[in-house]
């Protein structure tokens, strides 16, 4: 078959398939005995600019969880995206995140998955094509390991020479408390690429305090002492009264996972990335203070140092928001905040301000801001930090909710500058289960 329409055969059956199944979530349950859930999402953006001929690309979704509920035994889960750009240069992608059949009930001290899914939660190894498995022997704990390929969810490719395995502790508890430890190995043809351990703590007590942690211990024996701390993150929340909080956080090392970044980024084609610092320093650390004078009111103010150690440079940035909601019962909302930044190496002042308004089912949102760097990756695959000099920006949203089933979102982006001008658009349709 020729390459142009085997690929056309390619986009329509997926397009079938995402329909079908679309159409079905918007059936009334006709079995209680079977269980499904989710969400399928079609989308479009539009982008174009001085230097940018008109950018069209679609963009179908299909989250659904199916079978049994999730812990009454065996459950099925696709999370798949196919997505398509238009013009000469245009290609068809199949994004595959999550496609699994998972085992677990209450009634059993034994858990199993089988297919291709990601580990963010346990390990923070990412995507994973292989088994899970492992057993509890008492109810709040999993014991267990994995085992299996890197799958490629970009490129819908599998490289058997990139492999993973490892063994983790879990566990749950009351209140969302959470605690993990894993030992994690990748390797490549052979060779171990890296070798460590991942650890997680989640501790809420109460309503007064709450605690997340999360750090990475590298074991392999050609990293040097002062290295082996490869990440670690911190935050803290402390509620001194209902009028006032404070938060404190802390990280250190790779401080960004970029492959949840592209992933989050992805969900949301108009998402503005005002503060960039935090991503690429090697350290950062700061504090926030939260004040709610009355209700629907919230000031705050936040103090954070971000350092590049190898380099020696240090950046401070201070941070004034203000927000509002419900302006004398009006459904308008208010929320503006400003970044003063200062240092060697430090971004420019940068500000915020945006107001919505709540019409019924509808929303209505503006927004004006001014940022000056971004995030994008380059021709390796290595995310890349550029410099965008005096850049501003003013966008329009709407979210309108028809019924429980069906809804649908609108958003408008222009952003200019000195010597350049472009314009950006994003539709969505949400049908959920």
């Amino acid at each position: 078959m020729d390459p142009m329409n085997s690929r056309l055969l390619k986009i329509v059956l997926i397009l079938v398939f995402f329909i079908i199944l679309s159409g079905n979530l918007l059936l009334p349950d006709t079995n209680d005995s079977f269980y499904i859930k989710g969400r399928f999402y079609q989308d479009w953006m539009g982008l174009k600019g001085d230097e940018i001929n008109m950018y069209n690309r679609i963009s179908s979704r299909l989250k659904l969880t199916f079978w049994n509920k999730p812990g009454d035994g065996w459950t099925a889960d696709i999370d798949v995206r196919n997505r398509y750009t238009f013009g000469d240069k245009g290609d068809n992608q199949l994004i595959i995140y999550d496609a699994k059949i998972s085992f677990e009930s209450l009634k059993s001290k034994f858990f199993l998955s089988v297919g291709q899914m990601n580990l963010y939660d346990i390990s923070g190894i990412g995507e994973l094509m292989g088994v899970l498995g492992g057993f509890k022997p008492l109810r709040n704990v999993s014991i267990g390991g994995y085992y299996g390929i890197e799958p490629d969810i970009y490129n819908s490719k599998l490289d058997p020479a990139y492999k993973k395995y490892g063994g983790f502790v879990k566990y749950l508890g009351p209140g969302a408390k959470r605690v993990s430890i894993s030992f994690n190995n990748l390797s490549f043809d052979g060779m171990i690429e890296r070798q460590y351990l991942s650890s997680t703590i989640l501790f809420p007590f109460k309503r007064l305090f709450a605690f997340f942690g999360t750090a990475e211990y590298e074991l392999a024996s050609n990293i040097a002492n002062e290295d082996r701390l490869a990440r670690m993150f911190l935050n803290a929340r402390l509620n001194i009264s209902k009028k006032i909080n404070i938060t404190g956080s802390y990280s250190s090392g790779r401080g960004l996972d970029y492959h949840r970044f592209a992933i989050e980024h992805d969900e949301n084609q108009i998402f503005q990335i005002s503060e960039i610092e935090r991503f690429y320093y090697n350290t950062t650390y700061g504090v926030r203070i939260s004040f709610r004078p009355a209700k629907n009111y919230r000031l705050s103010f936040a103090r954070r140092e971000s350092e590049r150690v190898d380099e020696g440079i240090k950046n401070h940035t201070s941070r004034f928001s203000f927000s509002t909601s419900n302006i004398l019962k009006s459904g308008f909302s208010l929320s503006t905040n400003y970044n003063m930044n200062r240092g060697e190496s430090s971004e420019s002042d940068s500000y915020y301000i945006s107001t919505s308004k709540y019409f019924g089912r509808l929303n209505a949102s503006i927004s004006f801001s001014s940022y000056f760097n971004a995030i994008y990756l380059g021709v390796n695959g290595q995310p890349e930090i550029t410099y965008i000099p005096d850049r501003r920006t003013i966008s329009a949203s709407l979210f309108y909710i028809l019924n429980r089933n069906l809804a649908f979102s609108m958003e408008y982006a222009y952003s200019f500058q000195d010597d350049y001008k472009e314009n950006r658009m994003f539709v969505r349709m949400i049908i959920r289960k």
